[in-house]
């Protein structure tokens, strides 16, 4: 009897962890905020805001919005439209094709991570491909995930096969993490 009961907490506990991950990672259905997802309490991500997409996202407590696209008349007029909303607006261009330099990468999470901007919503045309990297890569470096986890859940979330360069980007991000890592947990050679 007692072990039943221990296999019983042992599986309820279990499929909270998996709940919880997935309540995490959970699609919030809003017609204005296309392919909506939270990543945790201080991060969402999502595709491009339609109308009325910068209200609701201050109803839902965000207070930065960080594009990914190309900064144009429409990233002009999403800039106008967020600050309406009283939402901070950063615009943090990424190549729709190809890789993502360090310098994108890196000025995209520092904004993210910056406890005065959360919670943040970052997004791309489609939240998928651009909105994917930089999402795997806050998760290699906040969450210790490995590319391949990162690089699934991208996929999961609609990146497309031929993004290469951004797949590449985040492997490689990965294992030049690991390599820093590594040498500093390794003992001095020198002596």
């Amino acid at each position: 009897m007692k072990e039943r009961f221990i296999r019983f907490i042992a599986v309820a506990a279990a499929l909270l962890c998996v709940a919880s991950e997935s309540i995490a990672q959970s699609g919030l259905n809003y017609k204005e905020l296309p392919n909506f997802h939270r990543v945790n309490e201080q991060l969402y991500r999502g595709a491009q805001p339609k109308r009325g997409g910068m209200q609701r996202l201050a109803q839902l407590g965000v207070k930065t919005v960080v594009n990914l696209r190309a900064r144009d008349e429409r990233a002009q007029t999403e800039e106008q439209e967020a600050r309406a909303a009283g939402l901070r607006y950063f615009n943090a261009p990424f190549e729709r094709l190809g890789r993502p330099t360090d310098e994108q990468v890196e000025h995209a999470l520092s904004i993210i991570n910056r406890p005065d901007n959360q919670p943040v919503f970052v997004h791309c045309r489609r939240g998928a491909d651009r909105t994917g990297a930089v999402i795997a890569i806050y998760h290699i470096k906040h969450d210790g995930w490995t590319s391949e986890r990162a690089k699934a859940e991208a996929n999961n979330y609609g990146m497309r096969w031929w993004q290469r360069g951004k797949k590449d980007y985040i492997r490689d991000y990965y294992l030049r993490r690991s390599q820093r890592t590594a040498m500093v947990l390794a003992p001095s050679a020198v002596r």
